[in-house]
């Protein structure tokens, strides 16, 4: 008896318009895809929790599951970017295959580059990107430092890629 109670309060709630749960799957990848997609697409500036939340089919309010502001959710795709990184550097068997690993990345991903290595509102996160930062330097040594790639990649993005050879 106590299961068509559930039942029926349960069609009642819905009939009122409301869900009785939440069920996306895994709704922080959802918003970490559609928030990584739109700034490689539109840069930063694009970037709003209400769009991130359309652009994975979500309600506006779902985002504040997981983040509580903007800021957290740029952060995270900010370090998102440096794990992707990291790990494409660290598979590169030579110091030319570095550099072009670090050049195709910051290619591939235009928006995202920017944002790992522009002001970020989110304390943990700015904390979090020292760390990947040095890493990345420690990865680049051989490669003609951090400083160069990262130099050579702007100029790439900014459409004077010759300027960089």
């Amino acid at each position: 008896m106590s299961d068509k109670r559930g039942t029926s309060n349960e069609m009642q709630v819905r009939l009122r318009g409301r869900k009785t749960r939440y069920h996306h799957g895994d709704l922080k990848r959802a918003l970490l895809d559609a928030a990584a997609t739109l700034v490689d697409i539109r840069g930063r500036e694009a970037l709003t929790l209400r769009e991130a939340a359309r652009r994975a089919g979500v309600s506006e309010a779902a985002p504040y599951r997981h983040f509580a502001n903007l800021d957290e959710l740029l952060g995270a795709v900010a370090l998102e970017g440096y794990e992707m990184l990291i790990a494409d550097l660290e598979i590169a068997p030579s110091a030319r295959r570095v550099r072009e690993a670090y050049l195709a990345f910051a290619g591939d991903f235009p928006g995202r580059y920017q944002l790992m290595f522009g002001p970020l509102g989110d304390r943990k996160a700015v904390a979090q990107r020292k760390e990947d930062v040095a890493q990345l330097a420690e990865l680049t040594v051989d490669a003609g430092g951090l400083a160069a790639l990262h130099g050579a990649a702007s100029l790439a993005l900014a459409g004077l890629g010759d300027a960089a050879a």
